[in-house]
């Protein structure tokens, strides 16, 4: 990070917290004090990094965002547990989704990895593994217990707003200044162009987060210009991540949403496919060699030995030999010679970058197989879940949308518990979860 660039983002907090407060005070939402810092939060993506609290010599207890936001969330759980005048009531009979159930039993099975592994991973580590897990459970379950459609709104416009600043930054760090508000990583995209990370550490943490935007601006704005004006908008940031899979996952995201819940013609889809594509050739001509020579492709088609494919065979190759708890973290004999071999990294196969690229190779790799099949039952039983209450209310298309891109996102990045994809993802869980029990209650009052 640029330290000239310092004062911008704190004039951006600033202006991040001027319009949370805003948004809460029109909201109408029932959780003022929780949906400050939720705002906030969301619209400062992970440059909100900058703001943590440093202790000297205790990292493990560093206030960061995600951690204040924990507290403040569990705190906001207990005061309905026993402040409340309407305490929660707990009983037996209730039935909950499937998806909820393989979840629970993957936050099982990751604990006994962890507490089973701590002679080799050590206890800060453990402690810590079973603490995101833990907060993703917070997050989750407090966002349910809300079931406030204000308070929901207030999550959809923050993450829209959100989006404008981050596509505008990705605009500028791609055309006129690459370092503008840039933390985090600084790979290219082609020529002397960067990938445009916005208001986050990594380019793909950018896109997924302006898709998600889209999801929300096709849900809920209802008028067609803004709509149409935004996720064009949205999707030229998207664009500018020069993130492959994001690419992919914006055009699933599109055609689902257009043939499945709008029921957009086939060829008035096709056309305007046909449109986009003509439009991005035609601009791709004037850039045709720096395309070429830059690292998305070079990246993409050569497949060195350094590659995912050379993390994935690792991991099958030594699952094997630790079926059932895996082997705890990224810190061990195993995955340092063979990242050695892969990729010739120190860095990397110490585990002080990079990952193993793929949610489930890495649930599998770390904490052994229960616990893979369970995380991929919740994954792909969520999706399911929410496809199928589309037709109940269409507030759903946002979690089913959401777990899409949580689903194939994981397919080559790593979002288990605690990145900012899975604070996302949990979020919208709990969205469905808090309408599903408005529904509920409605019709019961009905």
């Amino acid at each position: 990070m640029d330290e000239a660039q310092l004062p911008y983002f704190y004039i951006y907090f600033v202006i991040a917290a001027v319009i949370a407060l805003v948004l809460l005070v029109k909201s109408g939402s029932k959780h003022k004090f929780e949906l400050f810092f939720m705002s906030f939060y969301l619209l400062t993506g992970n440059i909100n990094d900058l703001l943590t609290i440093k202790i000297p010599g205790f990292s493990l207890f560093e206030i960061q965002p995600e951690r204040l936001l924990f507290f403040i969330l569990s705190f906001f759980i207990a005061r309905k547990m026993f402040l409340s005048k309407k305490k929660l009531q707990f009983s037996f009979n209730i039935s909950i989704p499937w998806f909820e159930v393989a979840l629970y039993a993957y936050v099982i099975m990751l604990t006994v990895s962890v507490l089973y592994n701590i002679p080799e991973t050590g206890f800060a580590d453990a402690i810590l593994s079973i603490y995101n897990a833990m907060a993703f459970l917070v997050i989750m379950i407090s966002i349910r217990l809300m079931a406030d459609k204000p308070s929901y709104d207030l999550i959809g416009k923050s993450i829209i707003i959100g989006a404008i600043g981050s596509s505008l930054i990705s605009l500028v760090q791609l055309g006129i200044d690459p370092y503008f508000l840039r933390i985090g990583e600084n790979r290219e995209a082609f020529g002397s162009f960067l990938r445009s990370n916005g208001i986050f550490g990594t380019e793909y943490y950018n896109s997924y987060y302006l898709i998600i935007a889209i999801v929300w601006t096709l849900t809920t704005i209802k008028n067609n210009l803004l709509k149409i004006s935004l996720v064009v908008f949205f999707s030229i940031g998207v664009i500018s991540s020069f993130q492959r899979m994001s690419w992919v996952i914006l055009v699933v995201v599109l055609v689902t949403y257009l043939i499945f819940i709008n029921k957009m013609a086939l060829e008035k889809l096709f056309f305007t496919g046909l449109t986009f594509i003509a439009i991005i050739l035609s601009i791709s001509i004037f850039y045709y060699q720096d395309i070429m020579k830059s690292s998305l492709v070079k990246e993409r088609l050569s497949e060195p030995v350094d590659s995912r494919e050379g993390y994935y065979a690792m991991v099958l190759d030594n699952i094997g030999k630790r079926p059932v708890f895996g082997y705890g973290n990224l810190k061990n004999e195993v995955y340092y010679v063979n990242l050695m071999r892969i990729t010739s990294s120190r860095d990397r196969a110490t585990g002080k970058e990079g990952d193993l690229h793929s949610g489930y190779f890495s649930a599998l790799f770390l904490y052994g197989i229960p616990a893979f099949i369970c995380f991929v039952f919740f994954v792909v039983l969520s999706v399911l879940y929410y496809s199928r209450a589309i037709i109940y209310n269409l507030y759903f298309v946002i979690p089913f949308l959401v777990g899409i891109i949580y689903m194939i996102g994981n397919l080559t990045n790593t979002f288990l518990f605690l990145k900012y994809m899975s604070i996302l993802y949990a979020i919208h869980i709990g969205i469905g979860m808090g309408i599903n029990q408005t529904n509920e209650r409605l019709a019961y009052k009905n």
